[in-house]
């Protein structure tokens, strides 16, 4: 039987961090992953990369307008689908390679199949018993399903099978409204599809800042998008030229397609963790201490399979944080805020304590908003809707928290994140010269 030192399941942006970070510590570890295809995880196979690839399209057909009236003269005539796919599919291929190049050169293993524990030391793959002395687990997540929403190909679809799609639908209905679906409606409204956005919550991403999700509302409705909030669905009956869907209260909705957007649960089952004594909570993430130690002090647990801030840059830090614990033999925690991102039209990026809760502690706090409406460069650019808002402590004057909503949004947050880790005042962030014109300059406004 062969023997690891470490033993790393699932291949995502957490599991091939950490065994580079111990490859190249001269750790002896194995990567398990179900296909090479699969290197690189949700990530970058259906999550952030195709994702934000197909959006970078969007965006540029959103400002189309601005650039005619700059004197370009370029007519937007639709979108080849089947051409951006295409494109899509080399850049996660390029980028896979660059995965695959980091693993042999930190000669990290690899064995791909499906990996299942036998015991707290042992997992099998293909029939092949591995033993180890530790074990990472980062198998990710997947979409969630909903009952009353049975998938069926080309009419009720989940945000995998949007890269699958060959020409662009008339009309979608999108079934959920946090980042997955706003991201989808950003792109789909971009090409003149008529988008329908349905949540049960009241408000869009129902985690960031309420006057974020209202900016947010009034910028989808001026581009005809439909959102329907508090909705609770009954059926969806597929006819021959598309799906009719009926929300309780009576709403129907006739569309060309579904796309399935509400959420993603852990990819846990079909480890047989029982047979390793790993324990699971209520929801089925895997139960870690803050040091991502499972109930088995031996194996480790990161990423979307437990339950922290699902983002890749937090699996990152995660798996750098687990590599450096098994190497030295040590227990430290994450102590760093993982910012939050959507990449819809607006953007929108925030970090620290919201408004809401921040009030709800009863903590004395001041609010400031400064609009892109007076950003030089923003007004260059085409588009200088949205601002940015922060969270101060009355009475230390320091930075708690921080949202933004608009142009650069995903680029600026760092600024507001690194003033709230280290503790700045707002006196302080203030005092900096910022670059005329930039974006970041928003922050010199507040």
């Amino acid at each position: 039987m062969k023997e690891y030192d470490v033993i790393v399941i699932g291949g995502g942006a957490g599991g091939y961090r950490a065994a580079i970070e111990l490859g190249e510590a001269r750790v002896k570890t194995l990567l398990v992953e179900r296909a090479k295809e699969r290197i690189g995880g949700v990530c970058l196979n259906e999550g952030c990369i195709p994702t934000k690839n197909y959006l970078e399209s969007a965006n540029f057909a959103l400002r189309t307008s601005h650039f005619q009236e700059c004197g370009l003269m370029l007519e937007l005539k639709g979108l080849n689908l089947e051409k951006l796919r295409d494109k899509t599919t080399a850049l996660i291929t390029e980028i896979r390679t660059g995965v695959l190049w980091l693993l042999e050169q930190a000669k990290v293993e690899l064995l791909f199949g499906t990996a299942t524990f036998v015991d707290a030391h042992t997992i099998e793959v293909a029939g092949e018993k591995i033993s180890f002395k530790k074990c990472i687990i980062s198998t990710g997540s997947h979409s969630r399903e909903l009952p009353q929403l049975h998938l069926v190909n080309n009419r009720i679809i989940t945000s995998s099978d949007i890269f699958e799609l060959v020409n662009m639908p008339k009309s979608i209905a999108i079934v959920g409204v946090g980042a997955i679906g706003c991201e989808a409606a950003t792109f789909f409204s971009a090409f003149g599809v008529e988008v329908t956005l349905i949540g049960r919550s009241v408000q869009l991403l129902s985690y960031e800042d309420e006057d974020i999700s209202k900016a947010l509302l009034r910028a989808f409705k001026k581009r005809n998008i439909k959102v329907i909030s508090s909705a609770v669905i009954s059926k969806a009956e597929v006819k021959e030229d598309g799906v009719e869907l009926f929300i309780e209260g009576g709403e129907q909705i006739r569309c060309e397609l579904i796309l399935v957007a509400s959420g993603r649960v852990p990819h846990t089952e079909g480890l047989n963790l029982e047979k390793a004594a790993v324990e699971l909570d209520a929801k089925g993430f895997i139960e870690v201490t803050p040091s991502f130690q499972t109930s088995q002090s031996h194996i480790y647990a990161l990423g979307d399979c437990i339950a922290t801030p699902a983002f890749a840059h937090t699996a990152y830090a995660e798996a750098k944080i687990v590599a450096y614990n098994i190497i030295n033999n040590k227990s430290y925690v994450n102590t760093h805020l993982s910012p939050s991102a959507v990449f819809c039209n607006p953007p929108i990026a925030s970090c620290g304590v919201r408004e809401k809760d921040a009030r709800e502690s009863e903590a004395l706090i001041e609010v400031k908003k400064a609009y892109f409406k007076a950003n030089s460069k923003a007004k260059i650019e085409g588009d200088d809707s949205g601002f940015a808002k922060l969270i101060i402590c009355a009475k230390s004057g320091r930075v708690l928290g921080a949202s933004i909503i608009g142009a650069g949004a995903t680029e600026v947050i760092h600024e507001l994140l690194l003033a709230i880790e280290k503790k700045v005042t707002f006196k302080e962030l203030k005092e900096l010269i910022h670059i005329h014109p930039t974006l970041s300059e928003i922050i010199s406004y507040l």
